[in-house]
């Protein structure tokens, strides 16, 4: 089955009269080779359903597709889906189901029910990229794996360790979910129009976690919040008002620390800590 060219592409907007939007993050993949890389990635796993935000003009969703049992398309831009849907009709795929929508207000338990797991597989757009990693991971259990192409500088970010120089609340938040690794670059000639950063795909694999309370979660995100919102501060500060000293010394953490030492463990301690704390006083 032959891929999307950057000459189909071109020729494609042209007759829709459309250009790529900036406001919608557009980069569109033009290189077959990087779509299918990305679909035998992802299909590693064994995944046979999967979900795609931001397809464009298809080029990994006719990737995908041969791989699929069923892939679910969710487009936000109304105007790119005509040509979608031609570029499948052509190959003669029959396995994809396109909705429009803005995937920041999907409604994933409505449309993924319940029981089925799926893979997340898409070159988001990068402007929601980590925003909705996280609220994946944090929302929708069915989706146990996400391999997706983000800016380089996220992608790092999402995957990089405590005490590295990458690190920041999103890498513990999505620490605490989940296992990530980057797994290849990804040059800018490769879309268009080509974006002026480099490009890496993520393989972020669900973890099984223990259930923690709803309250220890807000919790442990309100800390997370709050230690890299004063990154530069030691603990005593950044935390004062939500952790005293005496909650940090009592799990073992240094308060000099500064918050990008601490790992998803540490943050959690000192959230479990706290709600025992609230307890000990009713």
């Amino acid at each position: 089955m032959s891929g999307l060219t950057k000459s189909e592409l071109l020729r494609r907007l042209e007759a829709a009269g459309m250009r790529p939007s900036k406001a919608l993050g557009q980069n569109f993949l033009i290189d077959a080779n990087v779509a299918q890389r990305i679909a035998r990635l992802a299909s590693d796993g064994g995944d046979r359903r999967y979900i795609e935000v931001g397809p464009g003009a298809g080029a990994l969703t006719v990737a995908l597709a041969p791989l699929a049992e069923a892939v679910l398309a969710i487009e936000a831009d109304r105007y790119v889906i005509p040509i979608l849907f031609d570029v499948l009709a052509q190959r003669e795929i029959s396995n994809v189901r396109v909705l429009h929508q803005d995937v920041m207000d999907f409604s994933w338990r409505n449309e993924l029910g319940q029981g089925a797991s799926y893979c997340l597989c898409a070159n988001l757009p990068y402007n929601i990229a980590a925003t909705l990693i996280v609220r994946i991971l944090e929302e929708v259990p069915s989706i146990d794996r996400l391999v997706v192409m983000v800016q380089d500088e996220v992608g790092r970010r999402i995957a990089s360790d405590a005490g590295t120089r990458q690190y920041s609340g999103v890498s513990a938040k999505v620490a605490y979910w989940a296992t990530t690794k980057i797994a290849f670059s990804v040059s800018p000639s490769v879309f268009f129009p080509q974006p002026n950063v480099e490009s890496v795909v993520i393989d972020v694999t669900r973890r099984a976690v223990a259930p923690i309370s709803g309250v220890t979660y807000g919790l442990f995100s309100d800390i997370i919040k709050a230690g890299f919102s004063r990154r530069r501060q030691m603990l005593r500060r950044s935390l004062a008002g939500i952790a005293d000293v005496g909650i940090l010394d009592s799990v073992g953490i240094d308060p000099s620390l500064r918050a990008e030492r601490l790992s998803y463990l540490d943050f959690l301690k000192i959230a479990e800590a706290l709600v025992e704390s609230d307890r000990g006083r009713e």
